[in-house]
C-alpha cells in the first residue's frame, strides 16, 4: 500500500507562503515569498528589459547630468548614399578645441562646400549635434577619396587658399578657421536650416524666458542677453586673453537701457559668483544659475539683442542673435600669442559694435 502524502499549506499575516510535502521518511519543504525583496527585484528586472526594448538612454544621461533631454538628428551616410552624387567632391573638416570652436569650423565647412559645390560631411559624434538638428551628412574619414589638406595659416585670420581649393578631388581642412569671411555667404542659411535648435531646448528656453519675465512683471520688454567669460581668460592673461572690465558691462547695459527703456537682461557665466558680486542688481536684471550650457545658449540666442565679451562660446551666442551685438573691443590682447594669430576685421563681422 502506497504511504499516505501529506501536504500542508500555510498562510501567514505578512503574505509569506509556506508549502510543505512530507512522504514517509522523506521530508522536502519547498518556501515561496512575496515579499518586497521579490517586487523590487522583479521591477528592476523588467525595468532594464525596458532600456534594451527602447535602446535609448537620452532621458536618464539628461537627468544624470542635469540638462534638456536632446535627441540626436541623425542623418548618417549609409542611410542617403543612394542619393548622392557621387562625382562632386567631398569636404570635411578638423574639429578642435570644444563647442564654440566646432561651430566655426561647421560654418565654415558649409561655407567652402558651398562656394567650390563639394558634398560636406561631419563626423557623427559632433557635440554641436547635441545642441542644432544639423542637416548635413554624417560619416568618418574613410569616406574621404585621397584628399587634399588646406591647413589654416593663423586661427582667427581669414585664410585666402581656401578661395582655390581643387575642385577635382576631396578636400581636407585643418584648423580652427574662426572668421565669419568663410561662411558669409550663407549666413541666413545658417540662421535658419543649419543652427536650428532642438524642439526641447528651444521649448526650455522660451518656457524660462516667460516665466521670468512674469515674475519681474516686464512682459513685452525688450530682451538683451549678456555672456560673462571669465575663468581661463583671467587666469592666461599672457597668451593674450582678456577679460572685460565691470565699466564695459555698465556702459553697454545703460545703452541698451537708453535706446529701448523697457529692457530685461539675462546674464550667463562661467563664473557667477564674481558676476552677482560686480555687476548690476537691478530689478531688470537675472543672473542665469543653469549647469547647462547647450540651454544658457539656447537662451541667450532666444533674445532680441547681445553683450557678448571673449571667446568663441560668446562670439557665437552674438552671431545667432537676430539684433544689435556689442562685443568687447579689447579682446585680445595685442603683441601677444593669440592677439598675434588675430585680425579683428576678420574675426568680428563689421555690423557688431565694438566697445571698451
Amino acid at each position: 500500500m502506497d504511504r499516505l502524502n501529506r501536504i500542508q499549506v500555510s498562510v501567514s499575516s505578512n503574505d509569506d507562503m509556506n508549502i510543505s510535502r512530507r512522504s514517509g521518511s522523506n521530508n522536502c519543504a519547498m518556501r515561496l515569498r512575496r515579499g518586497p525583496k521579490c517586487y523590487i527585484l522583479a521591477a528592476t528586472f523588467f525595468f532594464f528589459i525596458f532600456l534594451i526594448y527602447v535602446n535609448d538612454l537620452t532621458y536618464i544621461t539628461a537627468y544624470l547630468n542635469k540638462k534638456v533631454p536632446v535627441h540626436r538628428h541623425v542623418v548618417r551616410w549609409l542611410d542617403y548614399k543612394l542619393k548622392i552624387d557621387h562625382r562632386k567632391p567631398r569636404i570635411m573638416i578638423t574639429y578642435k578645441g570644444r563647442l564654440g570652436n566646432h561651430m566655426f569650423e561647421y560654418a565654415t565647412l558649409m561655407g567652402m562646400a558651398r562656394r567650390h559645390n563639394m558634398t560636406p560631411i561631419i563626423p557623427e559624434d559632433l557635440d554641436v549635434l547635441d545642441v542644432f538638428k544639423l542637416p548635413t551628412l554624417q560619416g568618418g574619414l574613410d569616406l574621404l577619396r585621397e584628399p587634399k589638406s588646406y591647413p589654416e595659416e593663423k586661427a582667427a585670420t581669414y585664410y585666402k587658399g581656401v578661395e582655390n581649393i581643387d575642385r577635382t578631388c576631396d578636400a581636407y581642412l585643418e584648423g580652427y578657421y574662426q572668421s565669419w569671411r568663410y561662411f558669409d555667404n550663407l549666413r541666413e542659411e545658417l540662421l535658419t536650416k543649419h543652427f536650428v535648435l532642438h524642439e526641447s531646448l528651444k521649448s526650455a528656453a522660451k518656457e524660462y524666458i516667460r516665466k521670468l519675465l512674469e515674475e519681474r512683471n516686464l512682459e513685452g520688454a525688450v530682451l538683451v542677453s549678456i555672456h560673462v567669460r571669465r575663468g581661463d581668460f583671467v587666469r592666461q592673461k599672457v597668451k593674450g586673453y582678456t577679460a572685460a572690465p565691470i565699466p564695459y558691462y555698465y556702459r553697454a547695459m545703460n545703452y541698451f537701457r537708453k535706446k529701448y527703456g523697457k529692457v530685461m537682461f539675462i546674464i550667463c557665466t562661467n563664473d557667477l559668483i564674481w558676476a552677482e558680486t560686480n555687476l548690476d542688481e537691478g530689478s531688470d536684471v537675472h543672473y542665469s544659475h543653469e549647469t547647462d550650457g547647450s540651454l544658457d545658449l539656447a537662451i541667450m540666442i532666444s533674445c532680441d539683442h547681445m553683450i557678448i565679451t571673449s571667446g568663441s562660446y560668446s562670439w557665437w551666442a552674438g552671431y545667432l542673435v537676430r539684433g544689435e551685438v556689442i562685443y568687447y573691443a579689447g579682446y585680445p590682447q595685442p603683441n601677444t600669442k593669440i592677439g598675434n594669430l588675430t585680425v579683428k576685421e576678420d574675426y568680428y563681422p563689421p555690423y557688431w559694435q565694438g566697445r571698451w
